[in-house]
């Protein structure tokens, strides 16, 4: 069976730059590494010129998403190169920036895995990493095994640290790729093989020293014990976490290779946040609203539980509101936005502002929307409040 080759996405400035600047250096990498490698050329898209800004952007997220990895070529700065960084840092997909200038500019350079001099160094480097990674599998009970997936064990460490109500962008930088190396040199590893257990020892082994860490220690505060929350079932002794996928997961359509590390023991009553994305007392209820409790309706706390208690929620914002929409109080509908990690939703209730409270649910897959819409549909007509 032929070898599946890695897919790299090549950041780098465009707005700006004449043909040679956009193109050779691609067309270099392209010629050198074409025999192990499939591009994805967001140059490519200039070819378009009916397109939108939108459809461009939208064009580029999906190719960054579906890579493995992503390398930059930062010859000068670019906003859009720099954009693509951080998005694909925060799906937790290795990226490799060239710096044949030598800005060295500290925020890349931060996100970066790795820093090289050349475009061609660079996608050497990123295949090191990929290479490294590419033929792990995590054993699970019943010597049953499955690919390890980088982006499902970040997307565990940004719950984490949102489960504490810390910053979900830089310190999950500083924890992963320690992780990834400690899990790279590490004894437990037996041929190229990893156990859930091994992989939830090893974060807790770098958050606990993070947070002992002078510099870093105060912004780490309360991640170490998040995560041990969603790895250890309150009810039950601890066991390495991926034996199994709970029913409600699979009620809401979220694949078993979807489902976090170190979330899948968690109670399935969450503490998934409740806030006002606006000002704090901009609601119908017209008090300040920080967290669930603050609401004074208890049908509208109903509601908001129900749709919490769904697996891979990681927040509810409450947004705009009305009298204009009004619908039998007590009732709620979500539908599936455009817009990536997010469900729009209107909750109907009397308020002394309004009729119509607007709320958006965070989801920590992208690509499980539709299944956690159903499944909130399901949990609000099972206690009567669907207004769909």
């Amino acid at each position: 069976m032929p070898k599946r080759k890695f897919q790299i996405y090549l950041a780098g400035p465009i707005h700006g730059c004449n043909d040679a600047q956009i193109r050779l250096w691609r067309d270099s990498v392209k010629r050198k590494y074409g025999n192990q490698c499939e591009f994805l050329d967001p140059s490519e898209n200039l070819l378009n010129q009916d397109a939108s800004p939108a459809e461009v952007v939208e064009a580029d997220i999906r190719a960054i998403e579906s890579a493995d990895g992503v390398l930059v070529n930062m010859w000068r700065e670019s906003i859009g190169a720099a954009l693509g960084v951080v998005h694909a840092h925060r799906r937790g997909q290795p990226v490799v920036v060239s710096d044949p200038n030598y800005l060295q500019n500290r925020i890349l350079t931060f996100y970066a895995d790795a820093v090289t001099e050349t475009p061609l160094k660079g996608v050497k480097a990123l295949l090191d990493l990929l290479g490294a990674e590419s033929n792990w599998s995590v054993l699970k009970s019943g010597q049953r095994q499955e690919p390890f997936n980088r982006h499902t064990l970040m997307a565990a460490i940004q719950g984490a640290c949102r489960d504490a109500r810390r910053d979900d962008v830089v310190m999950p930088r500083l924890v992963l790729p320690e992780v990834m190396e400690r899990l790279r040199r590490s004894e437990r590893r037996m041929r190229r093989q990893l156990t859930t257990a091994t992989i939830d020892e090893t974060v807790t082994e770098v958050l606990s020293e993070i947070e002992a860490d002078p510099v870093h220690g105060e912004m780490a505060v309360g991640i170490l014990d998040a995560w041990r929350r969603r790895v250890t079932d309150s009810h039950s002794p601890r066991a390495p976490f991926g034996d199994s996928i709970p029913h409600a997961y699979a009620q809401a359509g979220v694949a078993e290779s979807e489902v976090e590390y170190g979330a899948e023991h968690r109670p399935r009553e969450t503490n998934v946040p409740v806030s006002c994305g606006g000002k704090s007392h901009a609601t119908i209820w017209g008090k300040t609203v920080k967290r669930l409790d603050d609401i004074p309706s208890p049908d509208a706390r109903e509601i908001l539980r129900s749709i919490a208690s769904v697996p891979g929620i990681t927040a509810i914002n409450l947004g705009r509101f009305g009298h204009k929409e009004s619908r039998n109080a007590g009732g709620a509908m979500v539908v599936v936005a455009p817009t990536p990690y997010v469900i729009e939703g209107k909750l109907f209730d009397r308020g002394v502002k309004g009729t119509m409270q607007s709320f958006q649910v965070r989801v920590q897959s992208d690509g499980a929307k539709e299944g956690v819409a159903t499944a909130i549909e399901k949990e609000l007509q099972k206690i009567g409040r669907w207004a769909g």
